[in-house]
C-alpha cells in the first residue's frame, strides 16, 4: 500500500509539474551561451595553438546551444564568380570556406546572417557564403534566397530539445533586402536573396515655428509625410512638431509585424527560441566619421549609425525587445555595437543589448579609413567584450554568468581571437557592465573574475 501512495504522489507531482511547464518551454537544465560579433577570422583555425582561445571555445563546447552573428562573407576568393558590391562601405570582409568548419568546430551552431555586411560581395556572396555555412552544419537565419526564407525562423536540434532562431537587421545597405520573385511578361523572375530588413527611421522634434521656417527654407525638396502632412521630410530626415524637442527612432511597423510574427511561429514549434537584431542605431546622434561629399546618407548610415558607442539605445529597440519576449522568445540578443552594453531581465527572459566582438581583427591596427576617406579610431573599449552563459531550470532562467575578454590586436595568426581577461581587466569589465545593466534594473555581482546575475535579484528603486 505504501508503494502504491508513494507511486500516487510522484504521478501527481508529475503532473502538477507538467501543467507549471509547457510542452514546448525551455528544457530542465538548458545551457546557452551566446557571442557578439564575428568580424574575422579571416583565416583557419587549424593549427594554431592558443590556450587563452581555447578556454573561452569550450564556453560554447560544452554548451547546449552556442550562438554569434556572423559578419562578412565566408567563401573561397580565388573561385568566387560574383562581384564587390557597389553600396558597400564596410571594407568586404571576407573569410575562406573553412572558417564555416572552424565555427563549427568551436561550438557555434546557430549564427545570424541578418546585418549590413551581409551583401558585401552581392547576392551571389551571400549565396555562397550561405553555402558554406550549411555545408559546415551551421544554421543561420535572417538572410535567405527569397524573403519569405529570410523572415522564417530556422531551428537546429539540441541535446535537449529543438532550438529556433529569428534574425533582422536595421541597419542594413538598401540592396540587401530579401525579395519575392517578380512577373514579367508573363515569365516569374527567381525571388531575389538578402535578408530580414527591419526600416527604420529617425524624427527630429521641433516647434510648430521651426517647422514652417523649414518648410520656408527648404522650399521644392520638402516632401510632405506624416498623417495630413502633420510632418515635413529632407532626403531621409523627417521632422515632427511636438512640445518636447529631441529626436526619436521609429519602426516600420510590417515589418515588426512580420518579425513578431516569425517569433510567434518559432514558439509554437520549438522549445528554446531565440530573437537577434543588428542594430547600430543608439539614442545619440553625434557622427564621428562624417559623410564625404557626395556620399549618399542612406549608404553612409547602413553601415555605421552615429554615435555607435554610445550605450542608451535608440527609442524603438526596448519596445520591440518588450514585444519579442511577450512574442514567445526566450533570449533577446542585439548586435552591431562594438562595445557591450547593458543587460536587462523582463519577464524573466534576459535581453542583451550588446555583447561587443567575439572576434575583430584588423591586423593589429587601431585604426579605419573607409571607402570614402573617412579615418576611425578604434577606443580600446572595443577590444573588450563579453561571453554570457544562460542555464536555465524548469523552463525558466536560472542563472546568468559573464566572463569577461579581450580581443587580441596584433600582427600575430591569433589576431582578433578573444582570450581571457586579466583579474584587473576582468574587475574593470565587469564593473562596466554592472553600472550599464542597473540602468535596466540588474543586479550583477562580481564572483572569481566573473558576473552572476541571478533573475529575481533586482536593483532597489
Amino acid at each position: 500500500m505504501h508503494k502504491i501512495a508513494t507511486a500516487l504522489a510522484i504521478a501527481l507531482m508529475m503532473s502538477l509539474w507538467a501543467q507549471a511547464v509547457p510542452a514546448n518551454s525551455v528544457p530542465d537544465d538548458f545551457v546557452f551561451v551566446a557571442g557578439g560579433d564575428m568580424i574575422g577570422p579571416y583565416r583557419t583555425l587549424k593549427g594554431i595553438d592558443d590556450p587563452g582561445f581555447r578556454q573561452l571555445a569550450a564556453l560554447f563546447q560544452k554548451a547546449d546551444l552556442g550562438f554569434a552573428n556572423q559578419e562578412g562573407a565566408i567563401f573561397d576568393l580565388a573561385t568566387f564568380s560574383g562581384y564587390p558590391s557597389a553600396e558597400n562601405g564596410g571594407g568586404y570582409p571576407v573569410s575562406p570556406a573553412t572558417v564555416a568548419r572552424d565555427i563549427r568546430d568551436m561550438g557555434i551552431t546557430l549564427v545570424s546572417k541578418a546585418n549590413n555586411h551581409a551583401i558585401d560581395w552581392g547576392p551571389e556572396g551571400l549565396v555562397a557564403t550561405l553555402n558554406s555555412l550549411a555545408s559546415a552544419g551551421v544554421v543561420e537565419a535572417g538572410a535567405g534566397l527569397s524573403d519569405v526564407q529570410a523572415r522564417a525562423p530556422s531551428y537546429v536540434q539540441t541535446p535537449k530539445g529543438r532550438a529556433a532562431l529569428i534574425s533582422t537587421a536595421s541597419t542594413f545597405p538598401p540592396a540587401a533586402v530579401a525579395g519575392s520573385a517578380l512577373e514579367k511578361q508573363g515569365v516569374m523572375s527567381r525571388p531575389r536573396p538578402g535578408i530580414s530588413a527591419l526600416h527604420i527611421r529617425q524624427v527630429r522634434l521641433v516647434t510648430a515655428d521651426e517647422l514652417a521656417a523649414l518648410r520656408r527654407i527648404a522650399g521644392p525638396i520638402t516632401l510632405k509625410a506624416g498623417a495630413n502632412g502633420s510632418e515635413v521630410r529632407i532626403s531621409d530626415q523627417y521632422f515632427r512638431v511636438s512640445n518636447k524637442e529631441g529626436t526619436t527612432t521609429e519602426a516600420e511597423s510590417s515589418d515588426k509585424a512580420a518579425v513578431l510574427s516569425a517569433i510567434r511561429e518559432a514558439r509554437r514549434n520549438a522549445q528554446f527560441v531565440v530573437f537577434t537584431i543588428h542594430a547600430h542605431e543608439t539614442a545619440d546622434n553625434k557622427d564621428d566619421m562624417p559623410p564625404a561629399d557626395f556620399e549618399p546618407m542612406v549608404l553612409h548610415k547602413a553601415n555605421e549609425a552615429p554615435s555607435p558607442d554610445e550605450p542608451r539605445p535608440a527609442d524603438f529597440e526596448p519596445a520591440l525587445f518588450h514585444q519579442a519576449v511577450d512574442a514567445g522568445a526566450d533570449v533577446v540578443i542585439r548586435t552591431g555595437p562594438h562595445v557591450f552594453n547593458g543587460i536587462e531581465i523582463y519577464k524573466g527572459k534576459p535581453i542583451f543589448y550588446g555583447l561587443g566582438s567575439l572576434f575583430l581583427s584588423f591586423g593589429g591596427h587601431r585604426s579605419y579609413t573607409a571607402p570614402n576617406g573617412q579615418k576611425k579610431k578604434f577606443p580600446d573599449e572595443w577590444f573588450e567584450s563579453l561571453i554570457p552563459v544562460c542555464t536555465f531550470k524548469a523552463g525558466r532562467l536560472s542563472e546568468i554568468e559573464l566572463y569577461p575578454a579581450v580581443i587580441e590586436s596584433s600582427s600575430a595568426p591569433t589576431d582578433g581571437f578573444p582570450h581571457p581577461a586579466t583579474p584587473d581587466q576582468a574587475r574593470r569589465i565587469l564593473e562596466r557592465v554592472k553600472s550599464l545593466s542597473a540602468t535596466f534594473g540588474t543586479v550583477v555581482s562580481i564572483e572569481q573574475n566573473a558576473g552572476i546575475i541571478r533573475p529575481r535579484e533586482r536593483v532597489p528603486k
